[in-house]
């Protein structure tokens, strides 16, 4: 099994840093070898990227205290000058210490006055950073080694390297039990250090080839528990949550969904918790590329994000249900909705029609479906929804038309439907498909209304849909080559 690679483990290892928080109020003491200069105290929340501002200090002579009587919370704090990252120090139960630093090098010579947990992270600190250059060497020896001989004792130098720090990090860990620090710290050792082998039979032979996969799923979360509220100002939260949600997950829509509730309603007793864990889950699926997400942000938004999230406005929950009711009856996976008063015109009206105007000016002629899903007797049916009047449209067609030549022995059909339902489309969509001889799929449309465009959510042409023998969507808003591509793979 893939497990996160010793590379992220150190690059991770390399730049954290945390802050502690302690009782009601702060008094945090700052002396840099600086002249006046103002200082921006801070912390992380949820991600790297995401800074929060407490407190602004002009200091004096390079010296200077925050004071305050709002709570820190614990975490990992920082100190900003002119938006330049200085260092980053943990606040636990302790909010009133001293901090002593140096321009020159704060990893090594910052020094901090009653803080035993910035004195534990310093240490980290300072092992982490040591411990980092020997990776980095470690890696360019391996990147020019000439040899596979060579490359397996640098692999094996890196593989104790690792064990080593895991250990460091357990010690502290051990020795500063009920500190803050103490389950930062903890956080920084990756969960399949503690895999468990498979059972085995009397012959070595393992009898539960998913057992590992179980076990690593199960205690994912056992050293960053994301439902603790000590995590959340810590610049890894979010990540951790998407990780798992994105790579330790049969990435199926339904597993996916299924994850995702399993999590959201043991978070939702903790607005705090429940808001940082569903916006980036829904943010994530909403943004994605994924065909399939689609099912997963629709789901999150109906089940949780409208009922729930009183963080957001009356307006935007009400255009975001909007936005449901359009996705859900189209979603992948789904039947595909039926057509009321389809009306399919014969390969023989189009040929008639080309001869005679009464007939092709005629709204009403061709055979009535009520639901197209019962004519369904191939493996694949694409429905293509298209305007007669739209060149990009035209195109499509005739790459649909290419595609469908090419694989209507190996189980596609084609169903068209004109979307303009006035006396000049039926005109022109006659001439169209008798001028590209286009009588050989299933021509379809619906003088008497458009309602279909609402459940197959058509906002413009073409929109293509590709549906299983059973009339569910496998695919939707593609292009010809796709479906192309999507045949051949399954062949």
């Amino acid at each position: 099994m893939k497990f996160i690679s010793f590379l992220k483990n150190i690059s991770y290892l390399s730049f954290l840093v945390t802050v502690p928080v302690f009782s009601q109020g702060y008094e945090i003491s700052i002396s840099l070898n600086s002249r006046n200069d103002t200082v921006m105290l801070g912390h992380y929340f949820t991600k790297s990227d995401l800074k929060i501002p407490d407190d602004t200090l002009v200091l004096k002579n390079g010296k200077g205290v925050f004071r305050g009587g709002k709570v820190l919370e614990k975490g990992v704090y920082f100190l900003i000058n002119d938006r330049k990252l200085l260092f980053d120090f943990i606040i636990g139960d302790n909010k009133k210490f001293g901090i002593v630093a140096d321009t020159a090098d704060f990893i090594n010579l910052t020094k901090f006055t009653n803080s035993p947990e910035n004195d534990v992270f310093s240490d980290f600190q300072h092992f982490n950073v040591d411990r980092g250059k020997q990776f980095q060497q470690l890696n360019e020896e391996y990147k020019n080694a000439t040899s596979d001989d060579v490359r397996s004792v640098i692999l094996t130098k890196i593989q104790e390297l690792r064990e080593e720090r895991i250990k460091y990090i357990e010690k502290l860990v051990d020795a500063n039990k009920g500190l803050y620090v103490s389950k930062f710290l903890r956080t920084l050792v990756p969960p399949e250090t503690y895999l468990p082998e498979p059972p085995k039979d009397d012959q070595g032979n393992i009898t539960d080839p998913g057992f590992q996969y179980r076990w690593f799923r199960t205690h994912f979360f056992d050293n960053l528990d994301i439902f603790d509220p000590d995590m959340l100002r810590t610049p890894f939260y979010e990540e951790k949550l998407m990780d798992y949600m994105t790579k330790w997950i049969l990435q199926h829509p339904d597993t996916i969904c299924a994850e995702a509730d399993k999590i959201l309603a043991k978070a939702k007793d903790n607005d705090e918790i429940f808001k940082c864990i569903l916006i980036p889950l829904f943010n994530y699926y909403v943004k994605s590329q994924v065909l399939v997400h689609e099912n997963v942000w629709v789901h999150l938004a109906d089940k949780w994000y409208i009922p729930y999230s009183t963080w957001s406005s009356d307006e935007y929950k009400e255009t975001l249900k909007k936005e449901v009711e359009k996705k859900t009856p189209n979603l992948i996976g789904k039947p595909a909705p039926p057509m009321e008063m389809l009306m399919i015109l014969p390969p023989e009206h189009f040929k008639a029609a080309a001869l005679d105007t009464a007939i092709k000016n005629d709204l009403h002629e061709g055979r009535m479906v009520q639901d197209f899903r019962k004519e369904l007797k191939s493996k694949y049916t694409a429905i293509v929804f298209w305007d007669y009047s739209c060149g990009h449209c035209k195109k499509f067609m005739e790459e649909m038309h290419e595609v469908y030549e090419e694989h209507k022995n190996n189980g596609l059909a084609v169903i068209t439907v004109q979307t303009v339902n006035t006396r000049e489309a039926k005109n022109k969509w006659i001439d169209y498909a008798n001028d590209h001889q286009m009588l050989d799929w299933v021509n379809a449309w619906s003088p008497y209304h458009n309602n279909y465009k609402d459940l197959y959510d058509i906002s413009q042409t073409p929109v293509l849909y590709l549906l299983d023998e059973k009339g569910d969507i496998i695919l939707k808003k593609l292009q010809p080559e796709q479906i192309k591509d999507f045949i051949d793979k399954n062949k």
